[in-house]
């Protein structure tokens, strides 16, 4: 069952980022499909999450650890995707102008450092989908084997 999920993860993981990739030239086919750009910017980073969801489950899933049930870690999730996430809602950039002006003063340096920062919404996506996909506890149990053996007096006895 682990190999299966690891193999599908790969082709999903593979095929959404084919989709990422060619995520303009998809849109292009479809020329008279128009989409606002705030929704094709989210599905963009929607797919990234994605991708890196799954990558971060294969490398669960090959770690080879024994769990007791299939559980999501959320202390884990929240420790280690709460600064991706963080910065991925400050790098649409009208929170972090405000917070450059208002606290800041407009700054010519910090301003230039939080845009270079924060404008890696790739980084800041592959990142919150990698601490989900790594948030993930699937427990595999094996099948139960009878332990009981029957020898042949016992089998008499019971006729």
């Amino acid at each position: 069952m682990r190999l299966f999920l690891v193999i599908m993860s790969f082709i999903t993981a593979f095929l959404y980022f084919l989709i990422y990739a060619l995520y303009d030239n998809i849109l292009a086919v479809f020329g008279s499909f128009n989409v606002a750009g705030a929704l094709s910017s989210f599905l963009k980073i929607f797919v990234l999450v994605i991708v890196s969801f799954l990558i971060g489950l294969i490398v669960i899933m090959l770690l080879k650890i024994r769990y007791e049930k299939s559980h999501f870690d959320y202390r884990f999730a929240l420790i280690v995707g709460i600064l991706p996430f963080i910065f991925l809602i400050l790098s649409q950039g009208a929170v972090t102008n405000f917070i450059i002006v208002k606290v800041f003063n407009s700054n010519r340096q910090i301003s230039e450092f939080v845009f270079y920062f924060l404008s890696r919404q790739i980084v800041w996506a592959m990142w919150l989908g990698f601490a989900l996909g790594t948030s993930v506890r699937l427990a595999f149990k094996r099948r139960l084997k009878h332990d009981l053996s029957y020898k042949m007096e016992q089998a008499q006895k019971l006729f």
